[in-house]
């Protein structure tokens, strides 16, 4: 009786840090707002907005203590940023660049310096009409490259009428991972993901993935916007499964003003019987720590 004891809690402890690491996660891809910025509405599935900025910090403090969520790398304005990081030293500050004209080359550099930018990102270059090729971004990837700062990178599409919706030179054909290419050829250094997993242009993605071993991507809204964001997100996942690229594949929430979506994005994973629970922890948690440094 006592050997079989011993056996059952030996067992039992190494059960436990395996259990314990499944229940971590990173989640990639979230956004920080200010009342000066924030705004309501009902997401295309259905769920509800928050009501405000102070709301949305609060409900997003709320799902990442309810999910075990350990790091997420929060996307906003140095204002936003700002407000988010004091409120919870688990967010990892990432420089949007919400405004066509981004903040004084100096200025950024610096603020890598003192570590209020971790990442550069999202880099909204598709909603300006221009991909992260442009010419414009080269002196703040060198910066990153220099500082071995992470750059997160909007890929395939967004929502419907974004042109009248405040973006006029969106086009999704900027979504397309091929067009960056030169950006990871003259900077071979530098830390690159791309949100979304390149939605539309996922076979793009997996072709790039293929010819840089550097690349990584989040899933990003494809987990739980739309049954047609879905459907991208799994014919993504199956191949990056067939082809051997799911080690780089990370799990991104894209909460915006909808807290709900982080739990909705995590229930669609788990639920995919495809995924193994070793491949479900990589994406949930150890990739994005590798990608990270984060031991």
């Amino acid at each position: 009786m006592i050997k079989k004891a011993l056996f059952f809690f030996t067992a039992i402890a190494f059960m436990i840090p395996s259990i314990m690491a499944q229940t971590q996660i990173i989640d990639m891809h979230m956004h920080a707002y200010t009342e000066d910025d924030f705004w309501t509405g009902t997401a295309r599935n259905g769920t509800g907005s928050s009501t405000s900025a102070d709301e949305l910090l609060y409900q997003t403090i709320q799902k990442m203590d309810q999910h075990h969520i350990r790091y997420a790398v929060v996307s906003g304005t140095l204002e936003n940023l700002e407000k988010f990081t004091k409120a919870d030293a688990r967010f990892i500050s990432g420089y949007q660049d919400y405004d066509e004209n981004l903040i004084d080359i100096e200025d950024f550099e610096k603020l890598i310096q003192d570590g209020k930018i971790k990442v550069f990102g999202e880099v909204m270059a598709v909603y300006h009409g221009r991909t992260l090729n442009d010419p414009v971004y080269h002196p703040y990837l060198k910066i990153c490259e220099k500082y071995d700062i992470p750059v997160a990178y909007h890929s395939g599409g967004s929502f419907p009428d974004a042109q009248r919706m405040g973006w006029p030179n969106y086009r999704i054909a900027y979504g397309d991972p091929f067009l960056i290419e030169d950006v990871l050829v003259n900077y071979p250094d530098l830390r690159v993901y791309l949100m979304h997993a390149g939605e539309n242009f996922f076979e793009n993605t997996l072709r790039m993935m293929d010819g840089y071993p550097n690349l990584y991507v989040d899933l990003g809204v494809s987990l739980w916007l739309h049954p047609l964001t879905q459907d991208y997100a799994v014919r993504f996942l199956e191949s990056a499964q067939k082809y051997g690229f799911l080690d780089r594949v990370m799990f991104g929430s894209d909460q915006m003003v909808w807290p709900d979506a982080i739990s909705h994005s995590i229930d669609y994973l788990n639920s995919l019987e495809f995924l193994t629970e070793s491949e479900k922890e990589g994406i949930f948690y150890s990739n994005a720590a590798r990608f990270l440094n984060i031991e």
